[in-house]
């Protein structure tokens, strides 16, 4: 019910769409790693309404109270790696549902000077503002109650979730709710989480010098190109650079060149020598509660993280942090 919770905004406003479901009714759940392809969707419908469970191998793909039936065909993603794999592909058919033609708008507001590419993919901007001299290239989605800088570059996957802030150039990057990239710098082949604030310059790179694959936590994904995965409430100081394939987990705040993986809650920075320090737990919650506009929810969930990654933390001190 997280999810339909957080997406009352977008079904509701801006889809004229009544939500049917609520919090009290008995459901069936469905894995998030199914990948929601049109035809995926209409046959987990079908076992919806079979009340079956679905497995693939000890994978359980659909969660209901029947008998077990095995189905591979339905294809499943194996990491946050395949988020930005499919992307491109998952938008072209998707953004098709809101509707007709090549370019779909609904509620916004767009300035002098927009530049749309359809030539590979749609385009839908949902209740957002557009500033002058922007470039879109499809598939691409601004969803509702976002902004976009004037002179912003965004190129094909880009997915600018809702309550955004973007600025420079993205391309086939995610974006969850109320992340801000307001400026300068290049985001590619990313996943950003929600509440993240990209300081002034930040760029990530998304292929290595080697042309080989990606490793992305010690996986390899098979992929030339992939940026970081930033997790919820991650800030970054003013021209920062992240490396291809990194992880940056949630509330750690990066300054410098980020290297290495970053575990939770870690102050990190690197301008010539890595140092890295366990951030202080009130500190960060009243930080992230500040950020997210007194948002308990958010303070509570970010609580619960810090306590409950605190080994991923083993080995790393408390030590007075300076920039």
């Amino acid at each position: 019910m997280i999810h339909v919770r957080r997406n009352r905004l977008l079904i509701n406003k801006f889809l004229n769409y009544a939500l049917r479901l609520e919090e009290e009714q008995p459901s069936i759940a469905v894995s998030a790693c199914v990948l929601p392809t049109s035809s995926a969707v209409n046959k987990v419908m079908d076992y919806v309404k079979l009340g079956v469970k679905v497995t693939c191998g000890e994978r359980i793909l659909v969660y209901g109270p029947g008998e077990i039936v095995e189905d591979c065909s339905l294809q499943a993603i194996n990491g946050m790696w395949d988020l930005i794999k499919f992307n491109v592909d998952l938008l072209r058919e998707t953004i098709q549902l809101l509707g007709k033609g090549d370019v779909v708008t609904i509620g916004s507001r767009i300035h002098s000077g927009l530049y749309l590419d359809t030539r590979n993919g749609p385009v839908a901007i949902i209740g957002s503002d557009l500033g002058d001299a922007i470039s879109i290239k499809g598939p691409a989605l601004i969803g509702p109650e976002s902004e976009v800088q004037s002179f912003t570059v965004i190129r094909p996957g880009s997915v600018i979730y809702m309550q955004n802030t973007v600025g420079g150039e993205v391309k086939n990057s995610i974006m969850d709710r109320e992340s801000r990239k307001p400026h300068h710098g290049y985001l590619g082949d990313s996943y950003v989480g929600k509440w993240i604030n990209l300081g002034a310059g930040t760029s990530v790179s998304n292929l290595k010098n080697t042309l080989g694959p990606v490793r992305y936590m010690g996986h390899d994904t098979g992929m030339n190109k992939l940026g970081p995965v930033i997790g919820d409430w991650v800030r970054s100081g003013i021209n920062t650079s992240i490396m291809t394939g990194k992880a940056i987990g949630p509330g750690s705040q990066v300054y410098g060149i980020v290297t290495s993986d970053i575990p939770p809650f870690i102050f990190y920075k690197n301008y010539g020598e890595p140092v890295m320090s366990i951030a202080d737990r009130n500190k960060m919650i009243d930080i992230i509660r500040r950020a997210t506009r007194d948002d308990e929810d958010e303070a509570a969930l970010a609580a619960l993280i810090y306590e409950s990654t605190s080994e991923l933390r083993r080995g790393i001190k408390q030590i007075q942090f300076r920039l």
